[in-house]
């Protein structure tokens, strides 16, 4: 195997075994084990348990964000709602690592949470350079962009895990947010007719 494959099968196998909700209880011993590999060899590859998690996270979000294309959308708005959908929806399929993402001990490790953050970025940086965001209103749809994505992660946490709201609720109120925190200092242009 060469290093590419070798380390795409760890990552593989980590997916599935953090997948199955069991982050806390698993050594690299375990997880080189259910890997075929030496626990040397594991490390090798990633020197803590949270970089191995980072490194499935990080892969995790560059598959989403491929699937994303902000330009066929007829403006902005419609960009990120769909985006926002999809990320939902990804979300909803890997609820163990997203847990494990944000309600771990290693939730706040850099490692963790720099996919995510990079990942947001750039969906922040590709909106407001499409709609010719500048200058001061600019950094204000920068920090009102931080601001939502927080927003999302808690009401989504809480439609997932929490089941205090549902998920279709949980959207409506996330694209609620976007229009008054975002949209109101970037022209995201208007609803979709579908809404």
């Amino acid at each position: 195997m060469s290093p590419d494959q070798r380390r795409a099968q760890l990552l593989d196998t980590g997916e599935k075994l953090f997948g199955e909700g069991r982050f806390e209880e698993l050594s690299m011993e375990d997880i080189a084990g259910h890997a075929g590999v030496t626990r040397a060899l594991l490390y090798h590859y990633f020197p803590t348990k949270a970089d191995f998690f980072g490194a499935i996270w990080q892969r995790a979000h560059e598959s989403i964000s491929t699937t994303l294309d902000l330009d066929a959308a007829p403006t902005a708005r419609d960009g990120l709602v769909t985006a926002l959908t999809a990320y939902l929806d990804f979300y909803e399929t890997h609820l163990p690592l997203v847990l494990i993402a944000n309600r771990s001990a290693i939730a706040s490790a850099p490692v963790v949470r720099a996919p995510v953050e990079r990942a947001f970025r750039v969906l922040c940086e590709d909106v407001l350079d499409a709609v010719g965001a500048t200058g001061h209103r600019r950094r204000l749809a920068e920090a009102a962009f931080t601001g939502w994505i927080a927003f999302v992660r808690e009401t989504t946490l809480t439609a997932l895990v929490d089941r205090g709201i549902s998920p279709a609720e949980n959207l409506a109120m996330c694209v609620a947010a976007l229009d008054s925190t975002v949209g109101a200092y970037a022209d995201l242009g208007p609803p979709s007719r579908s809404e």
